[in-house]
């Protein structure tokens, strides 16, 4: 018969009444084999202060580990990262010890990150199997034997089984002795679902032929009401309600910034990976109750507020409970999502730099940069006034050689409660470790996260001396708290401050959902100050409810890139594409110069700063230059009674740059010709693109626009109908939406489309 496996720790305490705070705890680690392991790494860390004690374990395996000061540590042992939590005693003194079976492999496969079964489609199998079922050639029996607390058999009871790597859950019910049987296929693990808990236990089947398994446990239900409703449930508790050992009672107390408590609002506990919500109205004293199983994390958000703080009860044993106390700050997207809707003016140049630039071929092989320009319509007669020209800007994406002089860049890195959910930290913390396993040893970098209060890890140093130190502390980093953007921005530039390289990359990369505490405009204003000092920054923006506002203008007012990577799921390689291009320049010094005549006169010029000369020129800068990044400049000239002779009367452009590569100062040039028609009639302005792509851009900027146009009018229902004929009209033509562009195209106008029905709901519930 099969038995589960388990890794078995002995654990002893004794306690010391003193008036002294310390906890002595003694740890001996043997491997698979009961042999003794030395120079296992060993970190604790307290979770509030973020005091760091680095040690290992001595030739018999031993370490022993003294903490006078703090309340919780976080225990890692080697690549076993927060293996627990160690608590200081509020007063006196107490000893512990244990022993443990260091198997990792073991470890990292009970650790899994699991799937998200909010994404998945359950096949759901109701099965009735008796006692003289056999098992087949394909399949097991699986026999659940449960008790009660008092234990008797748990009878007549739903409990489900489930497997996460065929999407499909098995349904039975206990018979009157507290069993409950499955036929199942060999070969995967299953999770047993009881009284609502999804994945109560983990089930490791190691054997590959046909058996019946067996395995016993004891549930005691939970004796409440709960009324679901699709996926949200709302519960009646018990006046006088306690946790139970399968579930914790869990108290929210909301209050504002005054400090006055909230009666009546709505709270939201979403179940992370997963469907399930929870929700809940606070009384009178500004509480709200819930009885929330155990072994879970929960994302804590409000009407107007969202993924506030997480509930991690994975560490959770025994009977208790817990309170969050949470500072109601209403996002005004969600409150007042009218404000969000763009205004006329800013469809044209925020739509078309998001997706316009990126059109342009690659520069010719050999060279890092490529002009490409282009008349709006080079057809022009004597009645023609104006016209527009598109210059782009394309750089080599070739990342197959890191020539540029050592970077100086700090990682910071949001780890705050918001984070915790849709597994965007676990995945954040993977790509980056991905990413600095491929920095060179010359590279310097430091790591900086944050939640409420931000954190040094890794010191701004050589990356080759501190590789494995910066991956280790990466993957000890565990989402909670609140967000303070601020603060952790400050302390990475800083860091960056402390090797700064004339010419090279200083750069602060930015790693967050964008939310926090701290005004918007003091947060850019003091960027802008490290910007002047010669450091850019990069934001990266995380999820779909990124802070897109304040992400792109630190990105611009920092000369670096902002760049959206949605969902966390599968982004390792966008992650590694996107930040290598961040960092690894194919030009500096970059200096544009166009040059026209007296017949075409420069207007104006959107996308840059410029400045113009009196030598008929127009100079505009570009910093750093890195792997992939396009452009696009659209200047428009006035036309000064246009005659034959303006066809040898071109618009020069012309670009001065460092290659980092050739290690020399190069030059681009082109010219842009009109073309004279012997015509009476109005030219149009801008031709019409053939170009399926760019179709699908000009029907949402119009779509927007109607849509801006409407909604100044308060004519909400024309506002959303054309938003979202613009989305069916883009379905329709990329049934797909594989091309990235239009993906991005297809996101932004959902964006608004969801701006637009928050709109509707806080009409309708007000």
């Amino acid at each position: 018969m099969k038995k589960l496996v388990l890794i078995l720790s002995f654990i002893t305490i004794t306690y010391v009444f003193s008036n002294a705070q310390q906890l002595t705890y003694k740890l001996k680690v043997v491997d698979t084999h009961q042999k003794s392991i030395s120079g296992l790494n060993i970190l604790v860390k307290e979770t509030n202060t973020k005091d760091k004690i680095k040690l290992s374990t001595d030739v018999n395996g031993e370490v022993l580990i003294e903490l006078n000061s703090g309340k919780r540590w976080s225990l890692s042992i080697e690549k076993m990262y927060n293996y627990k939590l160690l608590e200081v005693p509020e007063r006196g003194a107490r000893k512990s010890s244990e022993f443990m079976t260091y198997d990792l492999k073991r470890w990292e496969r009970k650790n899994r990150p699991m799937p998200d079964r909010s994404k998945i489609e359950f096949t759901y199998i109701k099965q009735k199997i008796y006692n003289s079922t056999r098992p087949t050639k394909t399949k097991l029996v699986v026999q659940l034997n449960i008790k009660r607390a008092d234990k008797k058999p748990l009878t007549y009871y739903p409990v489900q089984l489930t497997c996460l790597e065929t999407n499909t859950i098995y349904t039975g019910k206990t018979d009157n002795q507290g069993i409950v049987r499955y036929l199942v296929p060999i070969g995967y693990d299953y999770e047993i679902d009881i009284d609502g808990i999804e994945s109560y236990k983990f089930m490791e089947f190691l054997s590959k032929h046909p058996s019946k398994e067996r395995y016993g446990f004891t549930y005691e239900p939970t004796n409440i009401k709960e009324t679901t409703i699709n996926d949200t449930i709302t519960q009646q508790l018990q006046e006088k309600q306690t946790g139970t050992s399968a579930r914790i009672l869990y108290k929210i107390v909301v209050k504002d910034e005054a400090g006055d408590l909230h009666a009546n609002e709505d709270v939201y506990l979403s179940l992370i990976k997963s469907k399930k919500v929870y929700t809940a109205k606070t009384n009178n004293d500004g509480e709200a109750f819930f009885l929330l199983p155990k072994g879970k994390k929960y994302l804590v958000s409000l009407d107007f507020q969202k993924d506030i703080n997480v509930i991690s009860l994975s560490s959770i044993s025994g009977i208790g409970d817990g309170t969050m106390w949470i500072t109601y700050k209403p996002d005004p997207r969600l409150e007042h999502p009218e404000q969000y809707i763009p205004s006329i003016e800013s469809l044209f140049i925020n739509e078309f730099n998001n997706f316009l630039t990126k059109q342009y071929p690659q520069p010719e092989k050999g060279k890092p940069l490529r002009i490409i320009v282009e008349w709006g319509n080079n057809l022009i007669n004597g009645k023609s006034k104006e016209a527009v020209l598109h210059i782009g800007f394309a750089a080599n994406n070739d990342e197959s050689d890191k020539y540029g002089p050592p970077i100086n860049v700090s990682f910071v890195m949001d780890k705050s409660g918001s984070m915790a959910g849709y597994d965007r930290i676990e995945e954040l913390k993977k790509s980056l470790v991905n990413f600095v396993s491929t920095l060179r040893d010359d590279d310097i970098a430091s790591l900086v996260i944050f939640d409420g209060e931000p954190e040094l890890l890794i010191e701004a140093g050589k990356v080759g001396a501190k590789k494995n130190e910066f991956i280790e502390m990466i993957n000890s980093v565990e989402a909670n708290g609140y967000t303070n953007i601020y603060k952790g921005m400050v302390l990475g530039y800083e860091e960056v401050l402390k090797n700064m390289k004339p010419k090279g990359t200083n750069r602060l990369i930015l790693l967050t959902d964008g939310y926090g505490e701290t005004e918007v405009g003091i947060i850019i204003n003091k960027s802008k100050e490290y910007n002047a000092r010669g450091i850019g920054l990069s934001a990266i923006g995380v999820g779909q409810g990124y802070n897109q506002p304040l992400l792109k203008q630190l990105a611009t007012n920092g000369g670096g890139l902002f760049q959206h990577i949605g969902d966390a799921y599968n982004l390792q390689e966008s992650f590694k594409k996107e930040l290598s291009g961040l960092l690894y320049p194919v030009a500096r010094d970059v200096l544009v110069e166009i040059i026209y005549n007296n017949k075409i006169i420069f207007n104006h010029l959107y996308g840059f700063t410029f400045k113009k000369t009196k030598s008929n020129t127009v100079k505009m800068t570009l910093d750093n230059i890195y792997p992939g990044l396009t452009k696009l400049a659209i200047v428009k000239f006035d036309l000064n009674r246009p005659d034959k002779n303006i066809e040898n009367q071109p618009v020069v452009i012309r670009m001065k740059y460092f290659n980092y590569k050739s290690n020399k100062t190069e030059i681009l040039e082109e010219k842009a010709y009109l073309k004279w028609v012997e015509s009476t009639g109005q030219l149009e302005l801008i031709m019409e693109s053939e170009q399926k792509k760019l179709y699908a851009i000009a029907i949402m900027n119009q779509s927007l626009k109607v849509m801006a146009d409407a909604f100044s009018q308060d004519d909400f229902v024309k506002a959303h109908n054309a938003v979202n004929r613009a989305i069916d009209q883009i379905k329709e033509q990329y049934p797909n939406a594989k091309d990235e562009d239009i993906e991005n195209l297809y996101k932004r106008l959902q964006e608004y489309s969801d701006i637009l029905t928050q709109y509707k709901k806080n009409k309708f519930k007000k």
